[in-house]
C-alpha cells in the first residue's frame, strides 16, 4: 500500500479543500493510505466520516523556514512512513518543502491559483508572496524545479506557472476540478425555479459576487421564492446590511458555514456561486449560474461548459450579463441538466482525474544545500529589513521623546500659569470680601448716586 501526505493551510470552507477531501476519498477507494497534514476546521470532521486520518498542524506564513514545524512534518513522514507528498498551498512551503528534502521524499507541487489571481496587476497572487514576504522570491522557484510534477486545475494556471519559473515541460499537468460523483448524488428532480442557494466564502474577493448574486434575486420574480446564503467570512455583516436593503430582504436567509453542502444543494433548484461549487451544482443535476467576480455571468450549459471547466468555473471566458438580463435568463432557461452532467461524469469524475505514479526516491542530496543558500540569503536579507526597521524605529522612537518632553514642558508653564491665575483670583476674591472693599464700593455707589442727581437737575 502506498502512502500519501497532502498538505493544505485548513479544513474550512473552500474549493481546495473540497477538492483534496474528494482526492482523498479517491485515494483510498484505490487503496492508498491517505494521511491530511493541515489546520483544523469545519470540514475536518468530513475526514473524520470517511476514515481519512488527519494530523493537525498549522501553516502559517512567516519570513523565514519554520524549523519546529518542519520537524513535525518530519516525524509524521516516519511515523506513516510516507512515499510521496502533495503540497496544494503555498504557505505549506515553510516547513513541509525542507523536510521533503531531509527526507528524500519526491513531491507534487498543485496549483490551484485562478486566473483572476495570475494577472499583471495588484491582484497577482504570486507578486504579492514575493514582496510580502522575500523568502517566496527564491524559494517558489525552487520549489517548481524540484516537484515531481506540478499539476494545474487549468491550461491558464499552469502556462502562467512554467513561463513564470522557466519549468520543464514535461513535468507539467492539467487535472481539471473533479468531483466524486458517488458522493454527489441528488434524490430530487429540479422541477422549479423556486429555491435559491448562494454558496460562498464571505469575504473581500467575493465580496462582490455575492452581491450580484442578491441583486439577482432580487431582480427575479421572487414572489413565494427564497434565497438561502451559506458561508462565512470577514464581510458577512456587510453582506447582511446589503440584503437587508433589499426588497426581497424577508425571502433572504443566512445560515452561516455549513460543512455538508450536498444536502444544502439537493433541497434547492438553483445554485448560484463560483468556481468548485457550480461543478458541485451540476453534479446534482442543478441549475448552475456563475454570478462572477466582478460581473454577472452566465447559467452554465453545455455551450460553455468545457470552457468552464479549464477555467475552473471562474467564469472569466464567459460574456458578461447585466442583473436584469442573468435574472430573465433564470426564469426563462430550459438548461438539460442530464446533458450538463453527462459531460460532468466524462470529463471530470474524479475517478479519471488523480495523480498516482509508481513512487521512486529522489536524490535531493544537492538540493538540501540549495534550501540552505536560500535560507542564509534571505536570512540576510531579512535581517537587514529588521535592522532599517529598528533603526526607523529607534529615529521615530526619538522624535516621540522629544515632543514628548516639549509637551511635558508645556503642560508645566500652563500648569505655572494656572498656579499663578490661582493665586490672583484668591487674591482678589480676598479683597472683594474684604470690609474695606465694602466700605469703599458703598462710598462709590452713593457718590454715583449723587452725580446722577446733579446731572439730571
Amino acid at each position: 500500500m502506498k502512502n500519501i501526505l497532502i498538505c493544505l493551510e485548513k479544513m474550512g470552507i473552500g474549493g481546495v479543500e473540497t477538492s483534496v477531501i474528494n482526492q482523498a476519498i479517491e485515494y483510498k477507494r484505490r487503496g492508498v493510505n491517505c494521511i491530511i497534514a493541515s489546520g483544523d476546521g469545519v470540514l475536518g470532521s468530513v475526514l473524520q466520516e470517511n476514515g481519512i486520518k488527519h494530523e493537525i498542524i498549522d501553516f502559517p506564513l512567516e519570513q523565514n523556514i519554520d524549523i519546529i514545524k518542519t520537524k513535525k512534518i518530519i516525524e509524521i513522514i516516519e511515523k506513516y512512513d510516507i512515499e510521496q507528498v502533495i503540497i496544494n498551498q503555498l504557505p505549506c512551503l515553510l516547513s513541509v518543502l525542507p523536510a521533503c528534502i531531509i527526507k528524500n521524499i519526491p513531491y507534487v507541487a498543485y496549483v490551484h491559483t485562478p486566473k483572476n489571481a495570475i494577472r499583471d496587476d495588484e491582484k497577482n497572487i504570486y507578486d504579492w508572496y514575493e514582496s510580502k514576504y522575500p523568502i517566496f522570491k527564491e524559494l517558489l522557484s525552487f520549489f517548481y524545479k524540484n516537484a515531481r510534477k506540478v499539476i494545474s486545475i487549468s491550461t491558464v494556471a499552469q502556462d502562467y506557472v512554467k513561463n513564470r519559473y522557466e519549468l520543464d515541460e514535461n513535468k507539467m499537468i492539467v487535472i481539471h476540478n473533479s468531483i466524486n460523483l458517488e458522493k454527489y448524488k441528488s434524490t430530487k428532480e429540479v422541477l422549479e425555479k423556486n429555491k435559491f442557494v448562494l454558496i460562498s466564502r464571505i469575504s473581500t474577493e467575493k465580496l462582490q459576487s455575492i452581491k450580484n448574486g442578491i441583486d439577482i434575486f432580487d431582480e427575479y420574480d421572487n414572489k413565494d421564492k427564497k434565497l438561502t446564503i451559506v458561508g462565512d467570512g470577514d464581510k458577512f455583516e456587510e453582506v447582511k446590511k446589503y440584503a437587508s436593503s433589499k426588497e426581497c430582504s424577508d425571502k433572504i436567509v443566512f445560515i452561516g458555514k455549513q460543512s455538508d453542502v450536498i444536502d444544502l444543494i439537493n433541497e434547492n433548484d438553483v445554485v448560484l456561486g463560483l468556481d468548485r461549487v457550480l461543478l458541485e451544482a451540476i453534479a446534482m443535476k442543478r441549475v448552475a449560474v456563475n454570478i462572477g467576480y466582478s460581473e454577472p455571468k452566465q447559467i452554465i450549459d453545455i455551450s460553455n461548459i468545457s470552457t468552464e471547466a479549464d477555467e475552473g468555473f471562474c467564469g472569466d471566458a464567459l460574456k458578461s450579463s447585466t442583473i436584469k438580463e442573468l435574472a430573465g435568463k433564470i426564469k426563462e432557461c430550459n438548461v438539460n441538466l442530464q446533458e450538463n452532467y453527462n459531460y460532468v461524469k466524462k470529463n471530470l469524475n474524479i475517478e479519471n482525474n488523480i495523480y498516482i505514479e509508481d513512487i521512486e526516491k529522489n536524490n535531493y542530496e544537492n538540493a538540501i544545500l540549495d534550501v540552505f543558500n536560500i535560507l542564509m540569503d534571505k536570512q540576510e536579507e531579512i535581517s537587514n529589513l529588521k535592522n532599517k526597521l529598528e533603526n526607523r524605529f529607534e529615529d521615530e522612537k526619538n522624535k516621540i521623546l522629544s515632543l514628548q518632553k516639549e509637551l511635558d514642558n508645556k503642560i508645566t508653564e500652563l500648569n505655572n500659569i494656572q498656579e499663578e491665575y490661582s493665586k490672583v483670583f484668591e487674591e482678589l476674591k480676598s479683597v472683594y470680601n474684604s470690609k474695606r472693599f465694602k466700605l469703599v464700593n458703598k462710598i462709590a455707589n452713593i457718590y454715583n448716586r449723587k452725580n446722577k442727581k446733579n446731572s439730571n437737575c
